[in-house]
């Protein structure tokens, strides 16, 4: 018996078709084809089929937000996605990208996802709804392998893990990125794929994922929702997948232990910081960081130098080889509230390069007073600011007793060590912190860099001290845990006229005040971090500070 070229199929594959195999159109099949390759979503509903876990194969039902997304996709270049769990992204991806390929043609899509395996995955359920599609619609198959699949209308699908070295030197029209929030070192990836897409005006970018903290998926999606960065938005939480209610989500709660943070991120689409961070999860929610005025080469300037400001220039020091980041911040301290209006951060460079960068940078700030860390190896960066660039705004510290350090005029007494920056010991670091949460969430520093907002989203509590969770990178926050401490010493408000603890005692005190009237204070024999913050400052020792220890008032 004579078989038909087109059930022959690919490499013996009989649901596939083979390429240069002829289709016998008629009016009916080329009516509908016109009809496919029109509309997305109703080639997806006719002629897609998924498989179900307990259905096996089965076509296609796309809710409401999963033709949104189609529409969106379809109609802009640019799309961010953040959806509940289980709410069928991948489906939809799938959808998205069986029709692309097929009714355009010479496309490349660039399948990517954090793990190789699960790019993999996502285009094992694009060749299953590929080989369940009638032979007339298929374009015939040229490559069928277990990372790329392509067609012979020029069109391919390239599955890979998000790396640097994912699709470069490919063009690739269209790149899908699965859970998109929990890409490492997303710059350095983003920066390598980035010519690969930019050459062409109708190339499409799909982001799609849960929330993962406030990184740089927030930052895209926040970017998206304001209209600032060429992105559609759509969120999708979970109230709006079809089958949840109210017992749903307990359930839900149950199996996770009742974590309300948890649930709120994976399920309501929530973007938080990490539990236990030294700011407050709604403050950081609030703050919202801006597009640099200018970018180049670490540096990101906010706000031009203006005459007669002062600024105050905090840097960290590491060695330079990939790993910490040295970082610094220039921080305008004419008035309160303060303003980071420069930054820089790079885990590659070295400390000669970096102290070419910070004379650069504080002398274009007015010759900004520089407060160098000197742990490990930042040593050599104020002495190579005093003797290689006579640079001699430079803050020295020394012992303080039970105080522990202190800005020193750079004579000590008899004995006394005097050092070229600050060493953070255990007890700069705890007044720091607690200095810098309090500037923060009484609005009287304003942050402007968006990954020094990333950062303290994931600076959080471990034991009786805070850093960064595992993983993650705190040296920015540690430049302005390092101002913090700064702006608490004698020095400072003689140095810039602003009394740093006085207003904060005043507007701890207001907000105190306003919390409680008309209820009242109640004894509850605990006593407040802010009072205890404040304890040792002979200038409030009078009894100005609220004390939650006293006797209920009203």
């Amino acid at each position: 018996m004579k078989i038909d070229p087109i059930e022959k199929g690919y490499l013996g594959n009989v649901n596939l078709k083979r390429k240069n195999v002829a289709v016998n159109w008629d009016k009916k099949r080329l009516k509908e084809f016109v009809k496919c390759a029109k509309d997305p979503i109703y080639f997806s509903e006719q002629y897609i089929n998924i498989v179900h876990v307990d259905h096996g194969l089965i076509p296609i039902e796309l809710y409401e937000y999963q033709k949104e997304i189609i529409r969106k996709i379809t109609d802009n270049r640019r799309v961010s996605v953040v959806t509940s769990r289980q709410a069928g992204k991948t489906t939809t991806a799938v959808a998205v990208i069986l029709h692309y390929i097929l009714f355009n043609d010479h496309k490349t899509v660039g399948l990517l996802a954090n793990k190789g395996d699960a790019a993999r995955e996502i285009l094992d359920r694009i060749k299953i709804a590929y080989e369940a599609l009638p032979k007339w619609i298929q374009q015939g198959v040229i490559e069928w392998n277990k990372g790329s699949v392509e067609f012979e209308n020029g069109s391919k699908i390239i599955a890979a893990a998000t790396s640097s070295s994912a699709i470069r030197g490919k063009s690739v029209s269209f790149l899908y990125i699965d859970e998109a929030a929990f890409v490492e070192n997303w710059d350095e990836f983003f920066a390598s794929v980035f010519p690969t897409i930019s050459s062409g005006t109708t190339t499409k970018i799909l982001l799609t994922s849960t929330p993962n903290g406030l990184n740089h998926f927030y930052k895209t999606c926040e970017g998206a929702r304001d209209g600032s960065n060429g992105y559609e938005y759509v969120i999708v939480p979970w109230e709006q997948i079809p089958g949840r209610d109210e017992a749903w989500r307990q359930d839900t709660l149950a199996s996770m232990d009742f974590d309300t943070q948890k649930f709120a991120q994976e399920f309501q689409c929530e973007f938080l910081g990490s539990s236990g961070t030294l700011v407050d999860g709604s403050k950081l929610k609030s703050l919202v960081g801006r597009q640099p005025i200018t970018e180049s080469n670490g540096i990101k300037m906010y706000h031009q130098p203006e005459k007669d400001k002062s600024y105050i220039c905090v840097v960290d020091v590491s060695r330079g080889k990939g790993l910490d980041y040295s970082a610094f911040h220039i921080v305008d301290v004419t008035k309160m509230p303060y303003q980071q209006v420069c930054t820089f951060k790079d885990n590659m460079i070295t400390p000669v390069e970096y102290t070419e960068i910070i004379h650069r940078v504080c002398v274009m700030y007015n010759e900004a007073t520089a407060l160098v860390e000197i742990n490990d190896i930042g040593e050599q960066i104020p002495s190579l600011l005093l003797y290689d660039y006579d640079y001699e705004n430079i803050l020295y510290t020394e012992s303080a007793g039970r105080a522990g350090k202190r800005i020193s005029g750079g004579f000590g007494k008899k004995g006394s060590s005097i050092d070229k920056g600050i060493r953070t010991t255990k007890q700069v670091k705890s007044v720091g912190c607690s200095i810098l949460k309090l500037l923060i969430e009484q609005d009287q520093l304003i942050i402007n860099d968006f990954d020094t907002i990333s950062e303290l989203s994931t600076f959080s509590k471990r034991g009786v001290s805070y850093e960064a969770e595992t993983g993650k990178h705190d040296d920015l926050v540690m430049g302005l845990v390092l101002f913090a401490w700064l702006s608490g010493q004698e020095f400072f408000k003689l140095y810039t006229d602003n009394n740093t603890m006085a207003t904060l005692r005043d507007k701890t005190q207001e907000q105190l005040l306003d919390e409680l009237t008309p209820f009242g204070i109640i004894n509850d024999g605990t006593q407040d971090e802010t009072e205890n913050l404040f304890a040792d400052d002979p200038e409030f020792s009078n009894g100005e500070i609220v004390d939650q220890s006293q006797k209920a008032w009203f």
